[in-house]
């Protein structure tokens, strides 16, 4: 809402009765063009005054007596992280003031919508991978030590698939980093598109993926099948560039797959065992 600074503090004050209302913008009437804000606990601060007699004096005059005329304003394209350290740089009695936002039509967010959105997003930055928003390192081995505990209750059995991305560096060498960078974006992409459902990808090294799964209760014989027709599928969907990549620039990639024995599964075995039978199959540069 927006009002004019001649609108009289006593009308003012109506407004914000409505508990909607938190803020008003400002419009000087007067000076050359400007906006103010004020905000309700200014407003009310204002109105007690120091000897409480702030409404008696207040009520008839303009609202821009009770303006904030330097108001924090921001451009709409402004990040989340940067307008929230703006934010609460300013001096004690501001520091909590709503922040307007400029464009065709004027916003405001408050201070503390924008801590929240800033808290949310670093909690979202350590736990996916910025570039290919997968679930980091850490994410995916606690994800995994969770199907794991789940077990031995229910008899299921845990799945890992390591993926390993050979030859990004000659990748970026050859086509460059942005090359690089969106080869393996798209690896991301399409492995997660790929994935059946219950199932969760990963990127736990620089050229390296994860995909867990979780199969239920089977023999040994079942499982081992279930593994590599995971394995497969995950290969398969993964195989040739769509076309943002050049033919010339798709890595080869190596893969491995281990399985939980019935009724105990143990998250760092299980990662032991699949990186050591990936490194088997590195050194014998056979992709199976």
């Amino acid at each position: 809402m927006v009002v004019g600074s001649s609108m009289p503090v006593g009308q003012l004050e109506v407004i914000f009765r409505s508990p909607e209302v938190t803020s008003v913008a400002v419009f000087d009437d007067e000076a050359a063009p400007r906006i103010g804000l004020v905000t309700r606990a200014g407003l009310a601060t204002s109105l007690t005054g120091r000897l409480g007699y702030g409404r008696a004096v207040l009520e008839r005059r303009p609202a821009s007596a009770v303006t904030d005329w330097s108001p924090l304003v921001v451009d709409p394209a402004f990040p989340v992280s940067e307008v929230a350290t703006r934010a609460m740089a300013r001096s004690g009695e501001q520091k909590y003031d709503d922040v307007l936002v400029q464009g065709p039509h004027w916003a405001y967010a408050s201070t503390a919508e924008l801590v929240r959105a800033l808290v949310g997003s670093l909690a979202e930055r350590s736990t996916r991978d910025p570039l290919t928003r997968l679930r980091t390192r850490t994410f995916t081995w606690d994800s995994l030590t969770r199907r794991c505990e789940m077990v031995v209750h229910s008899g299921t059995r845990v799945v890992v698939v390591l993926l390993d991305v050979s030859g990004l560096g000659g990748v970026n060498a050859r086509h460059g980093q942005e090359t690089g960078d969106t080869v393996l974006s798209e690896l991301a992409d399409r492995l997660v598109a790929s994935l059946p459902r219950g199932c969760e990808a990963g990127r736990v090294d620089g050229d390296q993926f994860a995909v867990l799964a979780t199969l239920p209760p089977m023999d040994d014989i079942q499982a081992a099948a279930s593994a590599e027709a995971l394995r497969q599928h995950v290969l398969a969907a993964l195989d040739a560039p769509s076309g943002a990549v050049p033919t010339s620039a798709w890595p080869t990639l190596y893969s491995s797959v281990v399985w939980s024995v019935r009724g105990a599964a143990n998250p760092d075995e299980l990662v032991r065992e699949a990186e050591t039978r990936l490194r088997s199959v590195e050194v014998r540069g056979v992709r199976v």
